[in-house]
């Protein structure tokens, strides 16, 4: 008997819709499988034969014959188990076979015919909700995932309960899982509403860091709050100990708060990366992710036989946090060209693209030397003059001319530390970033600074006659490339919204000036 059942598989970041033709012939008992499958595929077969017996079931005596399509479609995930379950057993005529088209499932089994969860489950269940299907049956272990996908969702902790569900039309089940309980409906109000918008006045909690714990450095924060309002790439040079990691581990902090569709993307990330369970948190604070320095390529852009996120992903929306940069591998910093640029990252393998998002903010800390005390002028610095190249050279050019703004600072004075003024605070510091992004929308701009297209920056950063001149003579005079003057410009547009200056003024130019041609 022949039964086609509906599921999905992830590839990248995309659902991809797959089909679970089963069919019961005589001949020698076993499970025969075709159409691209992995071996965590091939190796399902004795897991599904185990749970449908456990299950209280009959396996069938004949020879099963499991077709998924399409055939040119990579499949390499456990949430097959379930469809491939459900089939069997509507091919042996324990489901009712017309109810499948009605549903998709997804799922992986274990030996006793328990759902397990599964990695990537909310793209599976956003492009199983587009392909207009009126159910979909998911792990209960995905119920977080579940309720920011929406809709007719069921989440089921064992295979009868599938069964159950499968018996009956998806309306038929919404009305019996709220009437009865028996099967578990999942409703948006299960987790936190994680698409409600953070109010203007989000108050944190007393265990997030506060940039008021960070002595002086007035100076660097006025850096963060620039950095954040346009998102840009932000390089802090300073000897051990001067706060460089403090206030990195704070910026996250002082972004503005997700909007709706950054908060489904990260999520998306998450769940694809196996954390499903942590898109709850999104909507306090942004991602921060501060990979060591030992992290190899595939670590940090993603990769492999079937590729995953790597940090880069991880960071999507967020803050990447790259501590004693000039540690890092050379190799694995020149791997960021084109993510920082593009904002996402394609892999290829076996003829097909994986396309990643990587929309990050880049901050980056290092020494100003390999003993750290270059300029320090309390202690003597070590290096050599070789040391010191060797050091540098782990920054190139086309790395430097993509980070924005770099900043040096200085050693802490006691005087600071016990002054009692401690200068900015968080809270204040967001404000500023939020006054700044509200006044770039009422210019009519909806996208950071950071990200304004090449063509479009005489519309956004428009100079005046003299402003032009002096962006004319700083331009020759540090020897700029033509990406160095955009990137000024448009560190020169978030310096002017700040100011709630429509013009871009010499100031703004100058203080941006600053932050891109510091020596040292």
């Amino acid at each position: 008997m022949y039964s086609r059942t509906r599921s999905s598989v992830c590839k990248g970041m995309e659902g991809r819709e797959v089909f679970v033709e089963t069919d019961i012939t005589r001949g020698l008992p076993g499970i025969g499988m075709s159409g691209l499958a992995s071996t965590m595929v091939m190796e399902s077969r004795e897991r599904i034969k185990n749970a449908i017996i456990n299950s209280g079931y009959e396996f069938p005596k004949g020879r099963i014959t499991v077709n998924l399509t399409p055939a040119s479609l990579h499949k390499n995930s456990s949430c097959l188990d379930l469809p491939i379950a459900a089939g069997i057993l509507a091919s042996e005529g324990c489901i009712r076979s017309r109810m499948l088209d009605k549903w998709g499932i997804i799922g992986e089994l274990a030996l006793d015919g328990r759902v397990l969860g599964v990695e990537a489950a909310l793209p599976m269940m956003l492009h199983m909700k587009e392909t207009g299907l009126k159910g979909i049956i998911v792990p209960e272990a995905n119920r977080a995932e579940a309720s920011l996908a929406g809709g007719n969702i069921f989440a089921v902790s064992c295979l009868r309960e599938c069964a159950m569900l499968l018996s009956m039309d998806p309306e038929e089940a919404a009305l019996k899982a709220l009437s009865e309980g028996s099967v578990s409906k999942v409703k948006p109000e299960d987790v936190i509403q994680i698409f409600r918008p953070v109010n203007d006045g989000q108050e944190y909690s007393r265990d997030d860091p506060d940039f008021a714990d960070l002595a002086g450095q007035e100076n660097a924060k006025r850096a963060v709050v620039i950095a954040a309002a346009g998102r840009h790439g932000l390089l802090m040079v300073g000897s051990p100990g001067c706060g460089k990691t403090m206030i990195a581990g704070r910026m996250a902090g002082i972004m503005p708060a997700m909007t709706d569709r950054e908060l489904l993307e990260t999520a998306i990330v998450r769940s694809v990366a196996g954390r499903g369970s942590d898109s709850i948190r999104l909507r306090y604070k942004r991602p921060f992710r501060a990979p060591h320095h030992t992290i190899g390529r595939a670590g940090l852009v993603g990769g492999g036989a079937y590729p995953v996120p790597g940090e880069i992903t991880l960071a999507h929306n967020g803050v990447l946090f790259l501590d004693e940069v000039c540690e890092f591998n050379k190799d694995v910093i020149e791997s960021l060209r084109i993510p920082i640029e593009e904002k996402k990252i394609t892999h290829f393998r076996k003829g097909e693209a994986y396309t990643f998002p990587c929309n990050f903010q880049v901050v980056m800390a290092a020494n100003p030397c390999p003993c750290g005390f270059l300029g320090d002028p309390d202690r003597e610095c070590t290096c050599t003059q070789a040391d010191l190249d060797r050091y540098r050279r782990k920054l190139s050019g086309p790395i430097m001319d993509r980070i924005d703004m770099k900043i040096t600072m200085e050693k802490v004075g006691y005087g600071e530390l016990k002054g009692g003024n401690k200068g900015l605070t968080t809270g204040e510091m967001r404000a500023q970033v939020e006054d700044a992004l509200k006044f770039a929308a009422e210019r009519g701009q909806q996208f950071f600074n950071s990200e304004i297209p090449d063509h479009d920056l005489k519309k956004y950063c428009c100079l005046g006659p003299e402003e032009e001149k002096f962006m004319k003579r700083a331009y020759d005079a540090f020897a700029m490339s033509p990406r160095g003057l955009n990137r000024t410009l448009k560190v020169a547009r978030t310096i002017a919204d700040l100011d709630a200056s429509e013009d871009i003024k010499k100031e703004h130019i100058a203080e941006a000036l600053g932050y891109r041609v510091q020596e040292g």
